[in-house]
């Protein structure tokens, strides 16, 4: 997007771009044989859009009307999508043509002037389809949309992740709606509108491109036409398009499609299915566009559909930059990711270690441990990974195909123990019979670590298994000589200082390659087995990775308690049927295990006695980068690669500053020192900053900031609640239609401070539930908004930013240029 698209113009001098409403019906020529979808709506072009007069507040009578097209009188013909009590042709509609009528096209505009009308408040979509659906993926990127599934027809993943999402948004509906007094949709939205204080709850549109390819599924098909009964009472509409219609794939849906739409068909029984007439059978194939709508309440009416034609693209950049996604947005399927995006905050304590600092763990739940991402789409929500091994069956099996992630599995278990608890507390011996690269081993010198052993080292592979037995066997013994009654005592007296005994409160054995130890070393099994049986009583814990569920015997499989699917990549399945994805164990962005191991032995989780292994003595951190100022100066700050060296930054001519680089103390410190020097130069009244510190290692600069901080963000649900209301402030100083261009250069029409957002680790934060694209095309108007960002960002290659609107544009603008 050009600086020039971007809807913040001054538009004093531009009366034509006051858009019309669609509800009035008045009358615009027809230029065209396809009418263009802005200039439907009083629009002269993209650049002429304003968020303010396009989303002016509606009564509820007046929303959800979409212009579709001109009749032949030249007439605006408008898709009326409430319910016929409100007004409106009916909450359910067919869009039926052949390949190459229009079709999907004319879904595409419907929702792009649903959204150039109505603000995301107001309407939201959802966007089902099939991989031949490429309209509806250039809208994907409207603010409005709350979900996608544009692979059904092939993925029966995201075919039951979209049912679970679609039922769980509807009972979340109907459930909001009871609990304000108004089980109905529009009783709802008619108690808002008399002023009662009720959440927002915006219809929400169900656009389905090419029902009759999909409906070959029948559980799909059953969902649809659950949603078509139960939608309208929570605000649920579907708008589908098919290319037939077969008597069994509609079987019970076709009686709630209360209008219809047919372009040219591809033969006239479909047109009088439709219609009632074999009119759209005989339409010309030169004019796609060209078709019949059908109501009950205005019969059959002729219309040339409105096309965004090739600006569709631009329009929904556009409108991505007028409001962030809906609050309550559709989490997709959870993605790779790191061990410390489920286990943040990490933090350095006083005696060197590097813990997860898991306040939100009870005693009750320390042997909770988080090793990846829940995914529950029916809750609308994604939960931690959590195995309570502290349970009668303390135990963890991964089992999956070569390559599925179980090796994996097992080291971020390791990981994830290693970063919770010292080593008096968890204590790990590995066993690492992994016919591949063995990526267990790679963390043996981990201070947890009580013992490795590998595949050409059977006697030591026996001595491992060997002390797990001898910790169940002693403290059988010791239980019973102190009047123990449970582990949980044994580990509340070891957090009291008693040692009771040589061993870690808890021990775990960890065995990758359980067919392998079956087949290798038979005499070993019946030992594990009784661990299974007994070792939970006594602080003794079985984590095993396999290649086949059948290699472990039956009644071992049910003792096992705690199992894991693996499909791919560490995605798959749960006992409790939710779909999971193993975290990676990297942290800090180590790029592999050995690095991870190096990062761990480091900062070692360590207890106050000595380690069973010895431990290389913790570096020293870097010293924080020391500003030079002059007083005649900007700020400066000192050059990552030549410590003795200094820039300077001047906010006012250039409001933004990156700093690309790994995660560290050296990329944290350019953003402390920046705060710092804003601080210092410009008084509380004058400068805020919002700090997004998921990383947790700004909390102390936070604390200096006093009364310069008016945010704080150290996790992604804060983080969101903190952008909602970040991008409600910058709206308020977008500058108004009655602006004139003198007064948007002195930026007299909004009194405040400048805003400085500061966000440490860019990557985590747009990985939230709202990220930070929708400020891309805000950057260049900075100066208009008293806004600056400042950001820390692993680097990235050219062809990544394509990806990412919002460094692309902050690359784009600070970019040397020639000549």
């Amino acid at each position: 997007m050009n600086p020039e698209t971007v809807p913040m113009r001054d538009p004093a001098s531009e009366p034509a771009r006051t858009m019309r409403d669609p509800a009035s019906g008045s009358a615009a020529p027809m230029a065209e044989p396809a009418p263009d979808l802005l200039r439907l709506l009083g629009v002269p072009g993209i650049e002429a859009l304003h968020p303010q007069p396009a989303w002016p507040p509606r009564p509820y009578d007046r929303r959800l009307r979409a212009p579709i097209g001109l009749d032949p009188a030249g007439a605006p013909v408008v898709l009326d999508l409430k319910q016929v009590e409100a007004g409106g042709f009916g909450p359910h509609g067919l869009i039926v043509g052949a390949d190459g009528s229009g079709r999907d096209e004319l879904l595409r505009d419907v929702l792009l002037g649903l959204a150039l009308t109505h603000p995301p408040e107001a309407v939201n979509f959802v966007l089902l389809g099939h991989r031949d659906a490429p309209e509806l993926e250039e809208v994907a990127g409207l603010p409005h949309v709350l979900g996608t599934a544009l692979d059904l027809a092939h993925c029966p993943r995201q075919r039951r992740r979209m049912t679970e999402q679609l039922q769980g948004e509807v009972d979340r509906r109907h459930q909001l709606q009871m609990d304000g007094g108004h089980p109905r949709f529009l009783e709802y939205q008619e108690a808002i509108q008399a002023g009662d204080n009720l959440p927002q709850l915006p219809a929400i549109v169900c656009a389905v491109a090419g029902y009759d390819v999909l409906a070959a599924d029948p559980a799909l098909r059953e969902t649809l036409l659950w949603a078509a009964k139960a939608g309208p009472r929570g605000g649920l509409h579907l708008v589908l398009t098919t290319n037939e219609i077969d008597s069994e794939q509609f079987r019970g849906l076709y009686s709630h499609l209360a209008w219809r739409i047919a372009l040219r068909t591809n033969d006239e029984e479909t047109s009088r299915i439709a219609l009632g007439t074999p009119d759209a059978a005989r339409l010309p194939v030169r004019n796609p566009g060209s078709g019949f709508l059908r109501t009950g309440m205005t019969g059959i009416t002729e219309f040339q559909a409105v096309t965004s034609g090739t600006s569709a693209s631009r329009l929904v950049r556009t409108l991505a930059g007028w409001s962030p996604p809906p609050p309550t947005a559709w989490l997709p399927a959870p993605a790779p990711h790191d061990l410390d995006t489920v286990l943040y905050p990490l933090v350095i304590t006083d005696d060197g270690r590097l813990l997860a600092k898991h306040t939100h763990f009870s005693p009750q739940e320390r042997l909770s441990t988080p090793i990846g991402v829940l995914d529950d789409p029916g809750a609308l929500a994604h939960y931690s990974l959590l195995f309570d091994f502290a349970g009668p069956h303390g135990h963890l099996a991964a089992y999956g195909q070569p390559g599925s992630g179980t090796s994996t599995a097992l080291c971020t278990l390791l990981a994830s123990l290693a970063l919770r608890h010292p080593a008096d507390q968890v204590g790990c011996l590995l066993v690492d019979l992994d016919p591949g690269d063995r990526p267990l081993s790679t963390l043996r010198e981990l201070g947890n670590v009580l013992g490795s052993a590998g595949a050409d080292e059977p006697e030591q592979i026996a001595e491992l298994v060997y002390r797990a037995g001898q910790v169940v066997r002693s403290r059988e013994a010791l239980f019973s000589s102190l009047g123990i009654e449970s582990i949980e005592v044994l580990r509340q007296r070891r957090l009291h200082g008693e040692p009771l005994d040589d061993w870690p409160s808890d021990v775990f054995l960890l065995i990758d390659g359980w067919p392998q130890l079956r087949e290798r070393f038979p005499d070993l099994v019946p030992l594990v087995e009784h661990l299974v049986d007994s070792g939970p009583l006594y602080g003794v814990h079985l984590a095993l990775a396999t290649d086949s569920w059948q290699a472990i015997d039956r009644q071992m499989r049910s003792k096992l308690g705690t199992t894991l699917e693996l499909h791919e990549a560490g995605r798959g399945v749960e006992a409790g049927g939710h779909d999971i994805q193993v975290a990676r164990p990297r942290i800090q962005g180590c790029p592999d295990l050995p690095t991870l191991a190096a990062t761990l032995a480091r900062f070692s989780a360590v207890s106050p006695q000595p380690a069973a292994v010895p431990q290389e003595p913790v570096a020293e951190l870097p010293p924080e980068p020391v500003l030079e100022p002059e007083p005649e100066l900007q700020p400066v700050v000192p050059q990552a690669p030549q410590p003795r060296s200094t820039v300077t930054w001047d906010p006012e001519a250039n409001p933004h500053f990156a700093v690309f680089g790994e995660a560290g103390p050296e990329r944290t410190g350019l953003l402390r020192a920046l705060m710092r020097e804003v601080t210092q130069r410009h008084p509380a009244t004058q400068s805020k900053v919002l700090l997004f510190d998921y990383r947790s290692e700004l909390r102390d600069a936070a604390e200096e900031l006093g009364d310069h901080l008016v945010g704080y963000a150290d996790d992604p649900e804060t983080g969101a609640d903190m952008l909602r209301d970040l991008h409600a402030l910058l709206r308020n100083r977008l500058p108004p239609v009655e602006v004139p261009a003198a007064a948007v250069r002195e930026r007299n029409w909004w009194n405040g401070p400048d805003l400085y957002l500061v966000v440490d680790d860019y990557d985590g934060v747009s990985a939230g539930p709202i990220g930070l694209s929708w400020l891309s095309p805000l950057l260049p108007i900075a100066d208009d908004l008293g806004f600056h960002l400042l950001l820390s960002c692993t680097p990235r290659v050219p062809e990544d930013l394509a990806d990412d609107p919002l460094l692309d544009r902050l690359c784009a603008m600070y970019a040397p240029r020639e000549g």
